[in-house]
């Protein structure tokens, strides 16, 4: 685990909570738990820079060097980008159907929260966690897109 002043870095921590999940998961759930993971880490590296200062910046040095955001950046960026991951991303940019969109994403994420709040890397209550899962927008953004 490699940690900065008692921080990990967003990739750390990704492969610590799959990697304690695959454990406890049966193979097709787990394959679910990566996937969704893997498409968290996809959006963070392309629209995270936005919620920093000097983002475009930060973001063309990272990719001169051939680093990601998950590589360069602690946890304590994974929470704020939770939502535009759910209502964003994943129903405009991710080709998967409703179940997959709807029930399997905001599932994992809000495991993945339980589990970092577990380990003391996020302060949230569980209804702070199933606000962040659960927003309305991402469910009509579905539903107007025919999805």
């Amino acid at each position: 685990m490699t940690e900065k002043d008692g921080q990990m870095f967003i990739k750390d921590v990704f492969e610590q909570f799959l990697s304690e999940q695959q454990s406890k998961l049966a193979p097709k759930t787990y394959r679910d738990y990566a996937s969704v993971i893997e498409l968290f880490a996809h959006q963070l590296d392309g629209y995270a820079w936005n919620n920093i200062p000097d983002g475009t910046q930060a973001y063309n040095a990272a990719q001169k060097k051939g680093r990601s955001f998950i590589d360069l950046y602690d946890h304590t960026h994974i929470e704020s980008n939770v939502r535009e991951f759910l209502d964003y991303f994943v129903p405009r940019k991710v080709m998967a159907g409703n179940e997959f969109i709807l029930k399997t994403c905001p599932r994992v994420i809000r495991k993945f929260l339980r589990w970092m709040r577990e380990k003391k890397l996020v302060d949230c209550t569980n209804d702070e966690i199933q606000a962040m899962c659960e927003n309305q927008l991402w469910e009509d953004t579905v539903r107007d897109m025919g999805l």
